[in-house]
């Protein structure tokens, strides 16, 4: 009986165990690292290659604004604007906290002339990385966007 009492508390402890892996796993990722082939295959434009690349990092960790930001960047090089803009915007969903998705659905937005929705995107950029080096550049499109209404 002694022995049962020492063991149910490590049973316990591993029963625990998947319900914080998950999570403790997806801030563990280092997404520049992750994302670094597809980033290449985009720096030599071979975009198609980057498009596979995050496309692949989408299918495994459909979570991930980083990656799905990455999967619309390639595929506005590609001139797949449509289909950009849709990763962009759910990369927004899935990651709210992510700031470049924000930030490249508000240029998309900005550019369709949807400039109520740009601010918006623009505004939340600026919440999530207050310090960016992008910083005026955005308060620029901020006041722009605000021109437009």
């Amino acid at each position: 009986m002694k022995r049962l009492n020492k063991l149910i508390p490590v049973v316990a402890l591993f029963a625990l165990l998947p319900l914080t892996t998950p999570a403790l796993a997806k801030k563990d990722i280092d997404w520049d690292k992750r994302l670094e082939k597809g980033y290449h295959q985009m720096s030599i434009g071979n975009y198609a290659e980057a498009v596979k690349a995050f496309g692949s990092e989408v299918d495994k960790h459909p979570e991930s604004g980083a990656a799905r930001t990455a999967l619309g960047m390639a595929l506005k090089r590609q001139g797949k604007m449509g289909e950009a803009k849709s990763s962009f915007r759910r990369a927004t969903e899935v990651e709210p906290g992510f700031a470049e998705g924000h930030y490249e659905l508000g240029a998309m937005l900005e550019n369709d002339k949807e400039f109520p929705e740009a601010l918006k995107c623009f505004e939340r950029y600026l919440q999530l990385a207050p310090l960016s080096s992008k910083k005026q550049s955005v308060e620029d499109r901020v006041r722009f966007c605000k021109q437009k209404n």
